[in-house]
């Protein structure tokens, strides 16, 4: 439903992205006098027009409501002149924040720069903006790190390892967040792993479980598959369609300022029982046995023969590491919505002929 009262003018970082693209749609029907401002690279406006230019013919009354600023959260005052900092803080009153580099193999100063740096940057923009209402901050689950077991939304620094730069990143990325909750009115997002539209199967990346399913897709009919590991490990995955308006219904709640919210799946399903559920809804054959997760390991760190199955090795450690992510605030939040986290079974489906469809879909750079 639209929203009454003060228009607002939101800045916006991480559009075009696949989740940025999706935000700024569902905020822009939600909000309809509000104005946005797209913080995008160089490299982006290109792609950012196209964007833009789609979602004109989809949202009356949308042209006119946006403008484009080229700009890098990793620069000191986001990459812009002073003039214009100071401009755009002057009437900008809230913020979402999207921008990170997700790439499970990102080396580490690059990811530390983007994720971390980049966000100290827009906390300090956030700081200085005159009348600056909140900030929508998009993390990860994946800030738990090594951590096994139940993972509470009220916890963050556990004291755990980390599985890769991406995490660690996030996770510190959170942490300056979190330091500055006394003074900076912030809600904080935790999505599990996000996929396609749950209704379409639409996305523009194939990461995550579509590693997995694009291997399965070229297996020959009747080829074995095995198991890594004992298959016990929950797969927290939520649709795209659903991550979006959570947010969105959240983030306009008074009572959630100051708190964090797993968008995740309250009911995950264990990974074996995921694989065999892709390969029947694939038309392949069920898996037989399990190899040691270990030997994986070491085998996926041979270039060609991670290049022949075309899965990343750092994607293996998440069908074996068991966390199970609190969503009770997130429950609580959504309560009197009609908002539920769809299980995977129900829409996997939807994904998979999507992807049968646009098998040469590339990742993103």
């Amino acid at each position: 439903m639209a929203r009454r009262g003060k228009a607002r003018t939101v800045l916006l970082t991480g559009f075009p992205g696949f989740l940025g693209r999706r935000l700024l749609e569902a905020l822009a029907r939600e909000g309809v006098g509000d104005r946005f401002v797209l913080l995008v690279q160089e490299r982006m406006v290109e792609a950012a027009e196209a964007s833009l230019a789609s979602l004109g013919e989809s949202i009356e009354g949308f042209a006119g409501r946006w403008e484009l600023v080229v700009g890098d959260i990793s620069q000191r005052r986001l990459g812009l002149e002073p003039e214009a900092y100071d401009a755009l803080a002057d009437r900008v009153t809230r913020v979402w924040h999207l921008a990170a580099l997700y790439n499970l193999a990102v080396e580490e100063q690059l990811a530390y720069r983007v994720n971390v740096v980049g966000t100290v940057n827009v906390l300090d923009f956030c700081e200085r903006a005159r009348e600056f209402e909140r900030l929508n901050y998009v993390s990860t689950s994946y800030v738990s790190g090594s951590r096994q077991g139940l993972i509470r939304e009220v916890e963050l620094d556990e004291g755990q390892g980390f599985k890769n730069h991406y995490e660690s990143t996030k996770f510190w990325a959170e942490v300056e967040v979190q330091r500055r909750l006394d003074r900076l009115p912030a809600v904080i997002f935790r999505p599990g792993i996000v996929v396609g539209d749950s209704r379409t199967g639409e996305t523009d990346k194939y990461d995550g479980p579509y590693t997995l399913m694009r291997f399965i897709m070229k297996m020959p009919d009747g080829a074995p598959m095995l198991n890594i590991g004992d298959g016990e490990s929950l797969v927290n995955i939520v649709p795209v369609d659903y991550a979006i308006a959570a947010m969105v219904a959240i983030a306009g709640q008074e009572g959630a300022v100051g708190q964090v919210f797993h968008i995740a799946d309250p009911n995950p399903m264990r990974a074996r029982d995921l694989v065999s559920l892709i390969l029947e809804t694939m038309g392949k054959a069920p898996p037989m046995g399990r190899v040691p997760p270990l030997l994986v390991d070491a085998l996926m760190r041979l270039k060609p023969l991670r290049e022949l199955v075309d899965v990343p090795r750092e994607a293996i450690v998440y069908f074996n590491h068991n966390a199970r992510y609190d969503t009770a605030n997130t429950q609580d939040a959504l309560e009197d919505t009609p908002l539920r986290c769809p299980h995977i079974s129900t829409y996997l489906d939807v994904l998979i002929n999507y992807l049968e469809r646009n098998p040469d879909r590339p990742r993103p750079v």
